[in-house]
């Protein structure tokens, strides 16, 4: 029976020093067998992290950009700003008008529509400024006329009839005569008619009135444009430097226009109407007619 167990001893004697002979794997050749984990990666530059948020950055730039460009493209012009009116472009606008006025009332007039022609009025209907006034202010015939200095039959009234209606009323204290703008000629009755102002500032209306009359050369060619106008002023020894500003900047259009309107409402829409102590007188006429008209008023 040892004999039996011996070869089977030997065997796990044999398997034992197989066992034995093998040598043990070791942790390390164990960790050797097993796939090696990646290394750690080495460390980079600081700059280098930069990169990626940089490019961003840059990218945002680039569409904001675009975006603005775009904007400006298809965006609309802005209206420009509106200038401001400075008074000399009012009172520009304002004479335009006036004269349009005036104009639209006279084709009416002329074709019957709209009005029936100058009424009758009270004598104290007229607002009277005194430097437009010649003689005794109540006396017992007053004549109000209304006029434009470039108006040809205004300036055959002012050479053939006016001097001795003056000279034979008037001067005598029989009538007062007044003067009323009616500047409805284009702008250089208009002008004529503040520059005839602006001399009655220095007491000398009735002189530029005259000089207006007696140099008329047709109708806005030229004959009464501002620098003529300041020069009339020279010529008859105004305060010059008071005078072209007075003209320059049409300080007395309101005068101008108060007349007109006040001719307007009475229903005047030509030149030279006439009132004679209230009662209307139209167009020019030979002095003989309006002595007899003079003569009736008196004998009132």
């Amino acid at each position: 029976m040892s004999e039996e167990l011996n070869p089977q001893v030997e065997n796990v004697n044999q398997e034992t020093a197989t066992l034995t002979e093998t040598p043990m794997v070791s942790p390390a050749s164990s960790e050797a067998s097993v796939p090696a984990a990646p290394p750690a990666p080495a460390s980079q530059p600081a700059w280098r992290m930069l990169i990626a948020p940089a490019w961003f950055l840059l990218g945002v730039l680039v569409g904001l950009g675009i975006f603005y460009g775009l904007t400006l493209y298809t965006a609309k012009p802005a209206p420009p700003p509106v200038a401001a009116l400075d008074e000399a472009t009012v009172k520009k606008a304002a004479r335009e008008g006036l004269i349009e006025a005036i104009q639209a009332l006279q084709t009416q007039g002329q074709q019957g529509q709209g009005s029936q022609g100058p009424q009758t009025v009270e004598r104290s209907a007229f607002a009277i400024r005194a430097a437009n006034q010649l003689g005794n202010p109540d006396a017992p015939v007053q004549i109000v006329e209304y006029a434009d200095f470039q108006c040809p039959f205004c300036g055959r009234h002012h050479q053939l009839v006016a001097p001795d209606l003056i000279k034979n009323y008037v001067d005598t204290g029989k009538a007062t005569y007044v003067y009323k703008h009616l500047a409805f000629l284009g702008n250089e009755s208009v002008w004529a008619a503040i520059a005839s102002e602006c001399a009655a500032d220095q007491g000398k209306f009735w002189e530029y009135h005259d000089y207006l009359f007696e140099h008329q050369n047709g109708e806005n060619q030229g004959a009464f444009n501002k620098d003529k106008l300041i020069g009339f002023g020279k010529e008859l020894g105004l305060d010059m430097p008071k005078f072209e500003t007075c003209v320059n900047t049409d300080a007395t259009f309101d005068r101008v226009r108060a007349d007109t309107e006040e001719g307007q409402k009475f229903g005047v829409s030509s030149t030279p109407t006439f009132f004679v102590n209230g009662k209307p007188l139209v167009g020019l006429t030979s002095p003989d007619e309006f002595k007899q008209v003079i003569e009736q008023a008196l004998s009132q």
